[in-house]
């Protein structure tokens, strides 16, 4: 029976209606079942339940210790993937696949350029580029399947969203419902068990970060093609809401920007109106003099932006190492007292009453002071986090000495995000606000030309020092 299915279920529908109604006897030998035999006591269903029970127990088993190897930090996919190679010594061991690690980062860097997964397997495809089936087989010394040159949009997207590329391994990504049902299912991201540093980057964690970013604003194609280099980063001055990119099939000069709001006609909002080629103009003119400013006098720059942004967080980040110390001592010596009680208790030197009543004090109080020191870690883990997010603008802002022209890579990389303002009309000419937000820094207060000048004389004077 247990060779027939072992969902009690399933084989009681197949035995006891499939079979009759098509007239097809079922013999089981070794449990002496013959569905043509007629028996007082069938005991049939029991023991298709008991088979069942036997599957239960081994997925259990089996959970168990994938559980325990995901949680070790081990690898749990069988193929390593595209990228990466097991090694030949170890198998539990990922090497970087120099030929197939290149494609990974040309994917990551044409989506920074502004490409979506559908644009990005063009390109591939038109280069001539081996997809991942058709490079694996080529390695087995495989015949290559139809089509190696087509990538798939999905494949794409996949590699995009891989966090292994940054030298981590991530498990737990997928769960089954039961252990009746072959279908894995996404878990949640919180659920996910990440170890860092096991295996060699190919992806720096920055440019990961960015294309996740990217990949939360889908890049919808206009009627006419074109797709804007700040799609997913300007927004109104005034609700809030992102503006639309709109273009014109016979004018590029005429493209422009209109509030979402105000193009469904919800009546909450004005249109906010900027043509594309005035914001470019604006936003580069920008960031080429925030880049000249940054590049000559970064000390200062960097100086600046901590005395403005961070003063009160850092003293308030060493504030919180001191109480995390103080607070985990006296968590420690509740432990110490709540032995000394529990010692009290069993030799009869205070009463249960008196130990129930000290205990919960100490347990509440215990309690208490772990959520403390959990909001403390989280805002010391804040305040590094924000340091790192400055030197790595720093490093992005150090790539691009003299640009040329505006790309969507010094966009995405640079600018968090643009806010545009209604024009104001009330001097009889069209003036618009235009705020330009860079990343860890928000908005940067470029120097007049006498603070520039008084810049330029104390570097002078410290360098001839």
């Amino acid at each position: 029976m247990s060779r027939l299915g072992r969902n009690y279920l399933q084989v009681g529908i197949y035995t006891d209606i499939v079979f009759p109604d098509n007239d097809v006897r079922f013999i089981a030998i070794n449990d002496n079942v013959d569905s043509s035999v007629q028996t007082e006591f069938d005991m049939t269903p029991i023991r298709n339940f008991c088979n069942e029970l036997y599957a239960r127990d081994t997925s259990k088993k089996i959970k168990s210790t994938f559980k325990l190897k995901g949680e070790s930090g081990k690898h749990l996919t069988v193929v390593a993937p595209y990228g990466y190679k097991k090694s030949e010594s170890d198998g539990d061991v990922w090497e970087i696949d120099e030929e197939a690690a290149k494609v990974v980062k040309y994917i990551f860097k044409l989506c920074v350029s502004g490409m979506g997964p559908s644009k990005i397997s063009v390109v591939l495809g038109k280069e001539k580029i081996l997809k991942p089936t058709a490079y694996w087989a080529k390695k087995a010394g495989k015949p290559l399947p139809n089509k190696p040159y087509s990538w798939g949009n999905n494949t794409v997207a996949k590699i995009l969203e891989r966090q292994e590329y940054t030298g981590c391994t991530v498990n737990n990504k997928t769960v089954v419902k039961n252990y009746r049902s072959k279908k894995r299912v996404r878990n949640d991201k919180e659920n996910f068990l990440i170890f860092e540093d096991t295996q060699p980057p190919i992806i720096d964690k920055a440019t990961f970060d960015t294309v996740q970013e990217l990949r939360k604003h889908k890049r919808r194609p206009t009627h006419t093609g074109r797709i804007s280099i700040f799609s997913g980063k300007v927004y109104c001055a005034d609700c809030g809401a992102k503006l639309y990119f709109n273009t014109l099939a016979n004018d590029e000069r005429q493209d422009n920007y209109t509030c979402s709001n105000y193009r469904y006609n919800s009546g909450t909002c004005t249109c906010h109106y900027i043509r594309h080629v005035v914001l470019e103009k604006i936003v580069f003119k920008h960031l080429q003099n925030v880049l000249s400013y940054i590049q000559q006098f970064e000390n200062v720059f960097v100086k600046k932006e901590i005395e403005k942004a961070n003063a009160e967080h850092f003293a308030a980040v060493m504030k919180a190492k001191k109480d995390i110390v103080n607070l985990q001592a006296r968590c420690d010596n509740l432990d110490e007292l709540f032995k000394r009680l529990y010692e009290d208790m069993v030799s009869e030197r205070i009463s249960n009453e008196r130990f129930d009543m000290l205990s919960a004090d100490y347990e509440a109080e215990q309690k208490s002071i772990k959520s403390e020191i959990a909001r403390l870690q989280e805002l010391i883990d804040k305040g590094e986090q924000e340091l790192y997010d400055l030197d790595l603008f720093l490093k992005n802002v150090r790539k691009y000495t003299d640009p040329e022209t505006l790309t969507a890579e010094m966009v995405n990389e640079l600018i968090d995000k643009i806010v545009v303002h209604a024009p104001d009309k009330s001097s009889g000419h069209r003036r618009q606000k235009v705020e330009i937000y860079y990343k860890a820094v928000g908005l940067i207060d470029m120097p007049d030309d006498d603070e520039l000048r008084e810049i330029y004389k104390n570097k002078k004077q410290a360098q001839s020092a």
